[in-house]
């Protein structure tokens, strides 16, 4: 039996966030983990990581942390770019013709 690099991340379940350990996998020069099929409810999913940011836990280079959320959905979309729009609404529409103020005198 071969021995294999473990990344100890964390990953969403569910509406959760918990701590996993994974396969380090690489591939053509790729870094990858193998998600653990328990708590992802599939086999053989992996999700590509950034090298850079994997930090050592043992001497022996078996033991991995990463410490960003690793999350198998791909790339979260931002669903805000910049302040809410401003829709004109009936209140302002109504002030700006004067229905309002004619309406009560």
């Amino acid at each position: 039996m071969t021995r294999r690099p473990v990344v100890y991340h964390i990953i969403s379940a569910g509406r959760r966030q918990v701590s996993a350990a994974s396969e380090l996998v690489t591939r053509g020069g790729r870094v990858a983990v193998e998600l653990d099929p328990e708590i992802v409810k599939s086999k053989g999913v992996f999700v590509e990581i950034d090298p850079g940011r994997l930090r050592k836990l043992d001497e022996e280079g078996w033991v991995f942390g990463y410490p960003e959320l690793v999350d198998r959905r791909g790339v979260r979309q931002r669903r805000h770019d910049g302040p809410p729009s401003r829709m004109r609404g009936r209140r302002t529409t109504d002030r700006e013709s004067g229905a309002i103020s004619r309406s009560l005198r």
